[in-house]
């Protein structure tokens, strides 16, 4: 492999991963704050306290996901500076400020509030809290739009001109309302909500399965399912009406996804070469998989994420438990495949845009730094092993804070939320009060 084959690879590796601790941060950051406003809203003081314990729970996770995204995200950075010096010469003029935007928004703004958010509990009021984590939602959504306006643009440069070899920003509303970039931030809206459904789905299933705190995850159970049922059927329209748009503005992606053959694709490929010059502009043809197995596995998850909701209320229906196993593992299975989806939905969208960086202006080779190959290949292993480090690390935490249950783990010390310990004790039979009677401390 030469110099731009490794620094691909080491893109396409350090992107993806990092790309799977963004979604699950997006999804989960908004369960969080979606359950806090219902809970804030809530009267009824037992009822409030049991959505808060929620709150905590799914707050830990979201945390744990957090942290580590954060250094998986200082990962990817690196990126730029190393390896993509090419970019930054002849587009730093465009790509840098929306970058700046998003690192303040992320590494500032965002973690100020969740630092604030997840050592408020109980400090300051109710609905201060409550603004605190919609101010961490946000900006995470606001850091998220950024990066899409700089892949947008890669995708379909527009606003701008060149003026000796460099971009120069023209028309920041044609930059910020770039087709490509709008429907792609709708396309991950609705994957992100899929991928956290799932989650919330896969976790309540477990606890249910098990007849561990049933009565605090049969609700989120239903949640999960059809939070990850709408999110798919968003990502699969969003997709639909993405890939209609594609035909226009990338005509050599669009026919590689479209497996179009024969005379079709020597039309697109003589198209291509009267506008570049000579060379091969189409993208390699395995991507036209990636993509047929993403919308396969969107259309079944759009069928399937649904089910494990309807063994959520089995007591009451009164159907055992035995008979509902089969949904309740459901989730366990969907997870893996959800996750999948979105690696397959990102190769297809930046994979298809090669050979270039930035869709006729610039391409991948003339975008790669003046690195040895050795250099290349060491950053290469390095990153690898610090990413995949990473998502292992966060992957076993999340799975060990979500076993032990609503009340202990990263958000369930007992200085920060009193009620908790009362209701353990009133949970292992210590005390006679009915627990719809203990006053919450929220």
């Amino acid at each position: 492999m030469n110099v731009v084959d490794l620094a691909r690879l080491q893109f396409a590796v350090t992107a993806t991963l990092h790309f799977l601790f963004v979604a699950l941060t997006l999804g989960l950051v908004t369960v969080v704050a979606l359950t806090q406003t219902r809970a804030i809203r809530t009267e009824e003081l037992a009822l409030r306290a049991t959505r808060m314990r929620r709150v905590r729970f799914w707050g830990g996770l979201y945390v744990i996901n957090y942290a580590l995204g954060i250094v998986s995200g200082l990962t990817q950075e690196f990126q730029f500076g190393l390896n993509w010096s090419g970019l930054s010469h002849v587009m730093g003029n465009v790509v840098g400020a929306p970058l700046a935007v998003e690192s303040v928004a992320a590494f500032f703004l965002e973690s100020t509030f969740l630092g604030l958010w997840a050592f408020g509990f109980n400090r300051v009021s109710p609905r201060a809290h409550l603004a605190l984590i919609w101010g961490v939602a946000l900006t995470a959504y606001a850091s998220t739009f950024w990066v899409m306006v700089v892949n947008g643009f890669m995708q379909k440069p527009v606003g701008f001109e060149m003026r000796d070899g460099t971009a120069h920003v023209t028309d920041w509303g044609a930059l910020l309302t770039n087709g490509a970039t709008w429907y792609a931030v709708v396309h991950i809206a609705g994957a992100v909500a899929l991928l956290a459904g799932l989650l919330m789905a896969a976790v309540s299933a477990h606890h249910v399965r098990r007849g561990q705190d049933s009565d605090f995850f049969r609700p989120t159970l239903v949640q999960g399912s059809v939070l990850a049922g709408c999110g798919a059927v968003v990502t699969a329209i969003a997709g639909s009406v993405h890939l209609g748009a594609l035909k226009d503005y990338q005509p050599e992606k669009y026919a590689v996804l479209m497996g179009q053959s024969g005379a079709e694709l020597d039309a697109v490929r003589a198209a291509a070469t009267a506008r570049y010059g000579n060379g091969d502009w189409l993208p390699p043809a395995w991507v036209g998989g990636a993509s047929v197995l993403m919308l396969v596995l969107g259309v079944l998850l759009a069928l399937l994420a649904w089910i494990p909701a309807t063994a959520a209320r089995g007591g009451a229906t009164g159907e055992t438990l035995a008979r509902r196993r089969l949904r309740l593992r459901l989730p366990s299975v969907l997870l893996p495949l959800g996750f999948l989806a979105l690696i397959c939905g990102w190769l297809s969208r930046e994979v298809g845009r090669q050979p270039w960086m930035v869709t006729g202006e610039l391409t991948v080779r003339d975008a790669v730094a003046d690195v040895s190959r050795g250099g290349m290949l060491a950053s290469f292993v390095v990153f690898t092993l610090v990413l995949t480090t990473l998502a292992v690390v966060d992957w076993v935490l999340m799975a060990r804070f979500a076993r032990l249950g609503p009340d202990a783990g990263l958000l369930g010390d007992t200085s920060l939320f009193p009620d908790a310990e009362e209701r353990r004790v009133l949970r292992e039979g210590d005390r006679g009060t009915p627990e719809a009677d203990v006053r919450p401390s929220y």
